[in-house]
């Protein structure tokens, strides 16, 4: 927690605590490309067919075959559904749909038409599943349902790209940057991509990538957009994010980009938030000191993996001051900063990440004609706001770093362009992170076993790299 909301929060009243990472608790989160539950799709005489016992596994079913009859019923939750070999009608509970291909038997195992998908009925007591042409499988859907075929369209100055999605006021802008504009959704992407953009779109790409516990897209925006707009219509079932080429009013501003190209990172400084008497924020039986140094132990390795040096401002458990944590990282001429904080809020259904960094603001200074003086080597700035002078660096690596948290369901997600207390003096590229709310249940319960903190520092690590290869 910032040094700007130090207030102590003990949620068990204890004075002092200790971290404790639970032995053999069953958490974890699915990594990216680890999507929902699917079963394939084959092909029978033009026909897309499913196996009657994968259908029984994913629906839960209990499967009854009457063979003097050729006849297969299967019962899940409230429904009963009634298949007959060669015929290509299912019965639904009280109603009888057609299924434009008759049901099969191959190799001694019932194929059923993968049109039934459409004729399930909606309910809780039945798992809701979707034929997903893109992959060729059925797909289990979650409680956020689906992510359609997103569409491309111009009108005049402003092109849209429009998502069907189940839970449209799920969806979130994860990084806002022109070449790697990036949205997630809750739902599960079961649609197809659109072959090309209409003449004079702004989108020149859109591509899916993985998503723990969902779907996300990433874009890239034409350089001649001024900015963007996120629209959720959720009686509608869709999400439209509106791109412009005039100014308008509640636009959105796109997050400033530094030229594309691999960044050199030869040291990075890692500052485990508080120590020693100060112990942070306290909930449950956890105290964030503790937990900063065990991420930052983790995220050396990680990152000393990328042959990148890895220098932490504290190695056990005492208090450094702020002006120390600076001068170390200003003395080894530190390429990155990055400051390790837990969050925590009154209000219990606070969760997520939040990164600080400096406002992008900063602008070099100019000779008499307006145009930067090529020999200027010496910025004038207060000593406390000399890491503005980083301050687009800087937002590229709370972009990475929390499109890389997102991206693996570690969020939500927040940036604030604000100068923490943390970097006051630093002469470098860097972000404070709030790494997740230990004052909520979920997160406190993540963070605190040994599989939780080792994804969360694998996610971090990767957002490093993302900076550093800027492409």
């Amino acid at each position: 927690m910032t040094h700007a909301v130090r207030r102590r929060l003990a949620l068990s009243g204890a004075a002092l605590a200790v971290l404790v990472l639970a032995l053999g608790a069953d958490w974890r989160s699915p990594p990216p490309g680890e999507g929902p539950e699917t079963i394939p799709v084959r092909t029978l005489d033009g026909h897309g067919y499913v196996g009657a016992n994968d259908l029984a596994r994913i629906l839960d079913a209990t499967k009854f075959w009457r063979a003097d009859v050729r006849r297969l019923v299967l019962r899940a939750g409230n429904h009963t559904l009634i298949f007959t070999v060669d015929n290509p009608f299912v019965v639904v509970d009280e109603s009888t749909f057609w299924l434009e291909a008759p049901v099969r038997s191959r190799n001694g195992e019932i194929q059923i038409p993968v049109a039934l998908v459409d004729s399930l009925p909606a309910d809780s007591s039945l798992a809701r599943i979707t034929f997903d042409p893109r992959r060729g499988h059925v797909v289990v859907l979650p409680a956020t349902g689906s992510v359609g075929s997103p569409r491309v369209s111009v009108d005049g100055e402003r092109t849209r790209v429009t998502f069907p999605a189940t839970s449209a006021e799920a969806a979130v802008i994860v990084t806002r940057a022109r070449d790697h504009f990036r949205l997630r959704f809750g739902g599960v992407f079961v649609g197809t991509l659109p072959d090309s953009f209409p003449p004079g779109a702004l989108v020149r790409s859109l591509r899916p990538l993985g998503s723990a516990g969902g779907s996300a897209f990433e874009l890239s925006v034409d350089a001649a957009a001024i900015g963007y707009r996120l629209n959720r219509d959720v009686d509608g079932r869709r999400v439209t994010l509106e791109l412009s080429r005039v100014f308008e009013r509640e636009l959105e501003s796109f997050a400033p980009q530094d030229p594309p190209g691999a960044r050199r990172l030869r040291l990075i400084v890692i500052d485990p938030g508080h120590g020693g008497a100060d112990d942070g924020v306290v909930a449950g039986q956890v105290a964030e000191k503790d937990l900063t140094l065990a991420l930052a132990r983790r995220l050396k390795v990680q990152i000393e993996r990328r042959r990148i040096r890895v220098v932490l401002t504290r190695d056990s458990d005492y208090d450094v001051p702020a002006n120390a944590r600076a001068e170390l990282a200003n003395r080894l001429d530190a390429d990155l900063v990055i400051g390790l904080h837990f969050d925590g809020y009154v209000n219990p259904r606070a969760r997520g990440a939040t990164a600080y960094c400096p406002p992008a603001t900063f602008e070099p200074p100019s000779g008499e004609n307006g145009t930067e003086r090529a020999s200027s080597r010496l910025v004038l700035l207060p000593w406390r706001d000399v890491a503005v002078r980083h301050a687009v660096q800087s937002r590229s690596l709370a972009e990475a770093m929390l499109s890389s948290l997102e991206l693996r369901g570690l969020g939500p997600t927040r940036l604030r362009e604000q100068l923490p207390y943390d970097l006051l003096g630093v002469d470098a590229p860097g972000i404070l992170l709030e790494c997740a709310t230990l004052t909520s249940s979920a997160d406190r319960e993540r963070v605190t076993q040994e599989a939780g903190l080792e994804q969360l520092a694998t996610a971090i690590a990767e957002g490093v790299a993302a900076y550093q290869r800027n492409d």
